[in-house]
């Protein structure tokens, strides 16, 4: 059954750029968590302009997986890298096009466990009014592991400076886990600039001037290795880019409902 000619169903992203082998990891416990759950969810793979042996690699995988998984969409790939941003918009805008009622995404390592984003697709499905829902390894009841102390510091103090130049009250916007009213995200689609890692805080500072709920919810988060971002160089790119973000003007947030 093609889950996507139900109403209300969750289209959700999977980018990837040079991680055919860390998403065909992740696949073998995502999709049959998917499956099992019976949840109405599409899952689209975006290939960020990856080298072409390596697109083509995946887009096999894609073919294998979609002959097990009806939910799953021909890979769709992009001419050129964009970042992770631009890729996750990509697909969203892909499902556009279509009846999604909300969107999502999940970085390709799985650093969310499966479990956990079946669980974030529940609480989507189930909320009575629209609600960005954010992955959070920050937040009480959150199961984080980190790899080294010096990581879980410098996640802590990149979400506080996150605060500080934005006043988004997220305390983790940098988890690789998010759904979201697909309404909110069309609404809010052409003033999203950041397509890569200041993709996630211009986001929610976008949807929270809209006046969107946010709502986090604490998961169950282990640190991957073989990671691309180079914490000196690409920390520095970040930080800047945070520093941008900082002139968006950003109305009262609403009340947050604690997370469960």
């Amino acid at each position: 059954m093609n889950r996507s000619t139900q109403p209300g169903y969750v289209w959700l992203v999977i980018p990837s750029w040079c991680e055919t082998d860390r998403l065909d990891a992740y696949a073998s416990h995502l999709f049959p968590a998917l499956a099992a759950a019976g949840l109405p969810v599409t899952v689209q793979i975006v290939d960020d302009g990856s080298p072409t042996l390596l697109a083509e690699a995946l887009g096999g995988r894609c073919e294998k997986w979609r002959a097990q998984y009806a939910f799953v969409n021909p890979l769709h790939r992009l001419p050129i890298n964009r970042g992770k941003g631009g890729a996750v918009y990509a697909g969203w805008d892909l499902a556009c096009a279509a009846d999604a009622m909300w969107l999502g995404f999940c970085d390709a390592d799985g650093s969310v466990d499966a479990g956990e984003l079946v669980r974030l697709c529940r609480e989507a499905l189930a909320a009575p009014a629209p609600v960005c829902l954010c992955a959070s390894r920050h937040v009480a009841g959150a199961d984080a592991r980190w790899g080294s102390p010096l990581r879980q510091a410098l996640s802590h103090l990149f979400a506080a400076w996150v605060r500080w130049h934005t006043r988004l009250t997220v305390r983790d916007s940098q988890c690789g886990a998010k759904i979201m009213p697909a309404g909110i995200y069309r609404a809010v689609r052409s003033e999203l600039k950041e397509e890569r890692f200041a993709f996630d805080p211009e986001l929610l500072l976008a949807c929270q001037k809209a006046g969107a709920t946010i709502r986090e919810m604490p998961v169950r988060w282990r640190w991957q290795p073989g990671s691309r971002l180079k914490l000196g160089r690409d920390g520095w790119t970040m930080l800047c880019a945070i520093r941008r973000l900082s002139r968006i003007p950003v109305s009262a947030p609403p009340s947050q409902p604690r997370a469960n």
